[in-house]
């Protein structure tokens, strides 16, 4: 720990009594007990990774960006986990809402965006799946254990309220 502190005032120019070394949250010390502290660094684990699957180019814009722009895992992450088609529907996003804004259509074109969103996020229901409104089921058929006026008249009749 001493040499490190000794590298690094002298790399840094800043005076050794001013550092501190801080491991995994922890103050270190350069002595213990009278004895010398050592410390072993291991590289730290990196959070993303592409898959072995990735296309070429995928692998050469990764490294690039990782290694020679030095991006956090957190953008990485971020960047790579988009489909090429999800980035072309981004891209196309924001080419057309300037010019919605040339038109005065910038607030029907949040709104169409909103919308659009969320009718493209319903997703399909699996065959036999029920959905948990009434009305969208087959007979209007309920989930098992609805709570409606209809069971809480058949309750009141039976006299179990």
């Amino acid at each position: 720990v001493r040499d490190l502190r000794n590298a690094i005032a002298e790399k840094g120019r800043f005076p050794v009594a001013n550092l501190r070394m801080i491991l995994r949250g922890k103050a270190l010390q350069d002595e213990e007990d009278g004895e010398d502290v050592y410390v072993t660094l291991k590289d730290e684990v990196q959070k993303f990774k592409l898959p072995p699957s990735a296309s070429r180019w995928k692998r050469k814009l990764y490294y690039f960006l990782r290694n020679k722009l030095k991006l956090p895992d957190i953008i990485l992450m971020g960047l790579f986990s988009l489909s090429l088609k999800m980035w072309a529907i981004i891209t196309l996003w924001f080419i057309l809402a300037p010019i919605a804004h040339r038109w005065e259509l910038g607030p029907i074109f949040l709104l169409g965006t909103g919308f659009s969103i969320i009718l493209l996020n319903l997703g399909k229901r699996q065959p036999g799946d029920v959905s948990a409104y009434s009305i969208f089921n087959e007979d209007f058929r309920e989930l098992p254990g609805t709570y409606n006026a209809e069971r809480i008249d058949r309750d009141i009749r039976a006299g179990h309220i």
